[in-house]
Order: structure tokens, then C-alpha cells, then sequence
């Protein structure tokens, strides 16, 4: 029965969940992304734009939003992600910075040149550009 309710909860949680944005800083030259390059920049394929270094970063991993973005974005499972990264990390890189919070990755975005991270939409304020729109 616990099992029945829990998955009736998370199917509800993503049935109501608003989109996710990708996001950098409001005055940041990194135009509108496609998913690909979203994509490319997450898994560490593409580390510049132009001759600005960027800094992708995650949530914590058992954030329903973190869930979210690597099902929508990445297309890869929780255990293909981890096994890709620890092949990476033999190659000498490392995954994204990961942040505790919403807020805090918002904060991060907005001092940080080159940060771009994901958050809901209804977050994005005056402070932050919009760089790719995940829809539900």
C-alpha cells in the first residue's frame, strides 16, 4: 500500500510539474541553446563559449528537478550517468559543480560569468536569461 501511495505521489509531482529553464545571467553573450548544445555543455563535451569558460552546474541527486533535466535533456539513466562520469573522470574530468538549492544556484548563476544552471520557470526573475526552455 505504501508503495501504491508513493508512486501515486510522484506520478501526481510530475503530472503538475511546471517546466524547467536553462538560465545564465542577465548579461551573459551565451545566446538561446539548443538541446543538443544543453546537452554538450552538461556532460562537459563543450567547456567554452567562445573565450568565455563555462560552469554547468546540478542539483543535489535526488532532486525531482535534477530527475527531471537529466531524463529530458540528457537522456541517460541515473546508472548510465554514473558510469559515464566515472569514465570521465579518468579522462581528468570532472562532473558539475553540484549545489544545495534552487536559490543557491540562482545566486551562483547570477555573480558567476559563465555559470549556467536549470531551475523552474516561475524562479527566473529580472537577474537571469533564459538560454533553453525544457517543457513537461
Amino acid at each position: 500500500m505504501i508503495k501504491v501511495c508513493f508512486s501515486l505521489l510522484l506520478f501526481l509531482q510530475m503530472l503538475f510539474a511546471e517546466n524547467l529553464v536553462v538560465v545564465a545571467e542577465r548579461h551573459s553573450d551565451i545566446p538561446a541553446l539548443s538541446a543538443e548544445q544543453v546537452r554538450m555543455v552538461f556532460l562537459k563535451k563543450r567547456r567554452f563559449w567562445k573565450t568565455l569558460k563555462l560552469h554547468p552546474l546540478n542539483l543535489p541527486p535526488r532532486e525531482p528537478l535534477r530527475q527531471n533535466f537529466e531524463k529530458k535533456v540528457l537522456h541517460l539513466s541515473q546508472g548510465k550517468l554514473d558510469a559515464y562520469w566515472t569514465k570521465e573522470h579518468y579522462l581528468g574530468v570532472r562532473p558539475p559543480y553540484t549545489l544545495g538549492s534552487v536559490k543557491s544556484t540562482i545566486l551562483y548563476v547570477k555573480k558567476v560569468k559563465g555559470a549556467i544552471g536549470y531551475i523552474p520557470e516561475s524562479k527566473v526573475d529580472g537577474g537571469l536569461k533564459i538560454l533553453y526552455r525544457v517543457e513537461k
